[in-house]
This record gives structure tokens, sequence and C-alpha cells, in this order.
């Protein structure tokens, strides 16, 4: 994991052309977690608003995000085996807005994979939130030395 490079095409303006993406890519399978949240101890780097990678490890997801009660929703939690053959893409946004994130697709170019999402939400002017979007894909389809991006629907 130290190698692969990382770059956020979505938010706070950091990014590539998503068109660098856009030949040959193959679809890969992706599910989606949504009975987390970040641990306080967590934060943004001094001057951004979000933070992304991979977890390849149960230590790794552990040491960011803790188990959360979730009412009126379907919980879907990593299996304790689940890190055996798969890894845990995330990004988490720091802001006032408690974003809903929809995943479109996950594809795969070369050794790149790019999260395609979407996002609603209504700012508060009294809080702040930080929502995360937690994407398990099979760790075949990582390589060493590839990018993993995300992407925001209309950018």
């Amino acid at each position: 994991m130290n190698r692969r490079q990382f770059i956020a095409a979505a938010a706070v303006g950091v990014g590539m052309a998503a068109s660098a993406f856009a030949d040959g890519c193959a679809t890969v399978p992706f599910e989606t977690f949504n009975s987390y949240f970040v641990l306080n101890t967590i934060k943004p780097e001094k001057g951004k608003d979000c933070k992304f990678g991979v977890c390849t490890t149960r230590e790794q997801f552990d040491a960011l995000f803790h188990p959360a009660a979730i009412m009126f929703s379907k919980q879907k939690f990593v299996a304790d085996d689940y890190f055996k053959d798969h890894a845990i893409l995330y990004w988490i946004e720091w802001g006032n807005t408690p974003w809903q994130y929809t995943v479109q697709s996950v594809e795969q170019s070369d050794s790149d994979l790019v999260v395609k999402y979407a996002r609603q939400g209504e700012p508060s002017e009294t809080a702040y939130f930080a929502p995360i979007l937690l994407v398990g894909v099979k760790k075949t389809a990582l390589s060493a030395d590839g990018n993993v991006a995300f992407q925001l629907k209309g950018k």
C-alpha cells in the first residue's frame, strides 16, 4: 500500500480529468457499508476537508471507523474475515453538510480504480459532520502501482 498513489478526482478542486480513466474501463463488482462512523481522533490534514484511502486489513479499518447503529436503515457491517479477500476504499468529507452518498460504479482502467458517486444533502448552520463512503472491492482489483480515485458525479 505504501507504493500506491491516491488521487481524489472529486471535491476540493484536487484532481485529474475524468477522461484519463474513460477509455477501456471495466466494471468492478463492489459493495457499500453504511453502519460506521469515523473516529473523533481522525481529522483532515490542515487546509483540507477530506481524507481518502484504502484499508486492506481489519486493523487499518478499525483505526479509522467504529460501528454505529442507524435507525430506519438496513445495517451492513464488514465481516470479521472480509479483509482476507477484500479491501475497503474510503472517502471522508468534513463540513456542514451530512452527505448521503450513492455509488454509481467502480471502474478499472489498466491498474487504476475509479469510484463514481453522487451525493445529496442539506447544509446545516449549527452542526459539523464527517460523512463517510465505504466501498468494498476484491483485493485482486487493486494494483500496487495503481491509482484510486473518487469522482463526484458531474465533476
